[in-house]
């Protein structure tokens, strides 16, 4: 009886150290976007978006941290070649990838001050593809050049015209810095999945952001 009391005791001055240790952050975040597609026997151009979107994250008392969130994030790409998919395409533009992202990130702050602090962060990211419209050029059975617009995650016009795989995932890197209740966000998503099926692409994307902390 005496050892299940101290027990209760202990479990009950370890709780409030625990809430005390840790802190839950909540803010809003937006900012530009430069992605490409890493392809095989191809070659590919960046283009520009942006992305919005609510972040949360889990501080502990010695400063490591655990984020996530919820991101509309649009990116993008050229990828030029010949045959591609053994069709006679010259080119694919992706003039839009709009994604569902959720991060989960691990990182260490450093506190400069009570006011300034610096956290580099590592972690993977899940994405899933949700609009998005897409140019081929090529020539057709006529040898005349076209260009036909195409939904990018959609197969309505077939599978040969469904130029990328709804799925997305790979690392994230990023590093951020927060004054007072202003942050600043620089990540780059390496991609792991082939988002591309023109030239097998994975993605490759640089983003800066600012972040509200509302607490």
């Amino acid at each position: 009886m005496k050892h299940n009391f101290r027990i209760l005791l202990a479990t009950i001055l370890i709780i409030p150290l625990c809430i005390n240790a840790q802190t839950w952050n909540f803010g809003i975040e937006a900012g530009y976007v430069n992605s490409a597609l890493s392809v095989c026997d191809n070659s590919a151009t960046s283009k520009g978006g942006f992305k919005f979107g609510a972040n949360a994250e889990f501080m502990l008392r010695n400063n490591i941290s655990f984020e996530s969130g919820l991101s509309y994030i649009r990116k993008g790409a050229t990828v030029t070649g010949h045959n591609m998919m053994n069709t006679v395409i010259s080119s694919i533009r992706f003039a839009e990838m709009d994604y569902l992202q959720v991060p989960v990130m691990a990182g260490y702050r450093f506190t400069f001050s009570n006011d300034f602090s610096l956290k580099p962060e590592l972690g993977v990211y899940f994405a899933v593809g949700i609009n998005g419209d897409s140019f081929v050029t090529g020539v057709d059975p006529f040898n005349q050049p076209y260009e036909k617009r195409v939904r990018t995650f959609s197969g309505a016009n077939g599978v040969s015209y469904r130029p990328c795989n709804r799925v997305d995932g790979g690392f994230s890197f990023a590093i951020s810095a927060k004054w007072y209740h202003i942050g600043m966000k620089v990540e780059y998503d390496f991609g792991l999945v082939t988002a591309s099926y023109y030239g097998n692409g994975k993605q490759r994307c640089l983003s800066a952001s600012i972040i509200y902390w509302l607490h």
